[in-house]
C-alpha cells in the first residue's frame, strides 16, 4: 500500500493535518466504515503508512520509522444515528454572519476549512440557537475528480471543524482537539452546491464532562434532505 501524505494546503492546527480530512484519507485506505481516534498532531509533507492487526479489526496510522508513532488508529463501526431538525441555507447563513473570529483571537488561523486563508472553506459555524451551531458551506471546485465526484475529505472537513465550533463556543469558551472521529456520506454533494452545516450535542449531553465533550454535525440540502454526518469526542486543553 503506498504512503499517505498530508500536503500542507490541508492543515487544521498550524503546522499540522486537519482532523476531518485526514480521517477520511485514511479511511479510504481501509474500505470500510470505522471509528478513527486520533493520538498524536498529523505530520505534514511526511509519509505516514496503514497497517493491519491480523484479526483484521483495528488500523493503524503512523511514520513508519524506527521507533515511530501512531498518529491515528481505527476500529470498525457501525451506521451513525443521531439526527436534529434540517436547517435552511437562510438560517444557516445567518448564524455565520454572527461568526465572532475573523480577527487575531481565530485559534487555527491557516486551516483550510475554517480558517482565514483567502483559500480557506470558511466554514465559521456561530449559534444558530440555544443547544446548535450552524454555517452555510459551499463545496469548492477543486474538490472535483476528474470524474466529476466530490472529494468527501472536503465534507468531512466541514462536519469536523462545525464540531469544532460547537464545542469550542458553546457553554463557554475553551480551546479542545478532536480525539475520535466517525462520518458517513448519504448523498453525492455536488460542486458549487450550499449545504447548511449543523453541529450539536448529537445523542449526549451538552454539559461538559471534565475535559471531555461529545459533538455531532449534519449537512442538508435545500429541501432538507441530509447528505452527511458525524459524531465526536473531544477534550479540551485545560480543565
Amino acid at each position: 500500500m503506498s504512503a499517505l501524505r498530508i500536503g500542507r494546503r490541508f492543515q487544521g492546527p498550524t503546522d499540522s493535518g486537519q482532523g476531518g480530512w485526514t480521517a477520511f484519507r485514511f479511511t479510504e485506505r481501509i474500505g470500510e466504515a470505522v471509528e478513527v481516534s486520533l493520538h498524536a498532531p498529523v505530520p505534514l509533507e511526511t509519509d505516514l503508512f496503514v497497517g493491519a492487526d491480523p484479526a483484521g479489526d483495528r488500523w493503524t496510522l503512523d511514520t513508519g520509522r524506527e521507533h515511530g508513532r501512531a498518529v491515528m488508529t481505527a476500529v470498525p463501526t457501525g451506521p451513525i444515528v443521531v439526527d436534529t431538525e434540517p436547517v435552511s441555507i437562510a438560517a444557516a447563513r445567518r448564524a455565520r454572519e454572527q461568526f465572532a473570529h475573523l480577527g487575531p483571537r481565530h485559534p487555527v488561523p491557516f486551516c483550510f476549512s475554517c480558517g482565514l486563508r483567502h483559500d480557506s472553506m470558511r466554514v465559521h459555524a456561530a449559534a444558530l440557537d440555544e443547544d446548535r451551531y450552524a454555517t452555510d458551506w459551499t463545496v469548492p471546485g477543486w474538490a472535483v475528480g476528474p470524474d466529476g465526484a466530490v472529494d468527501g475529505g472536503v465534507l468531512w472537513a466541514a462536519l469536523d471543524c462545525t464540531s469544532a465550533w460547537y464545542v469550542c463556543q458553546s457553554r463557554g469558551e475553551r480551546v479542545a482537539f478532536t480525539v475520535r472521529y466517525a462520518a458517513e456520506i448519504l448523498e453525492p454533494v455536488e460542486a458549487g452546491a450550499t449545504y447548511a452545516l449543523v453541529g450539536w450535542a448529537g445523542d449526549a449531553a451538552a454539559e461538559w464532562d471534565g475535559r471531555k465533550r461529545h459533538a455531532a454535525a449534519a449537512a442538508f440540502t435545500a429541501d432538507g434532505t441530509c447528505v452527511a454526518r458525524s459524531v465526536s469526542l473531544w477534550v479540551s486543553v485545560d480543565a
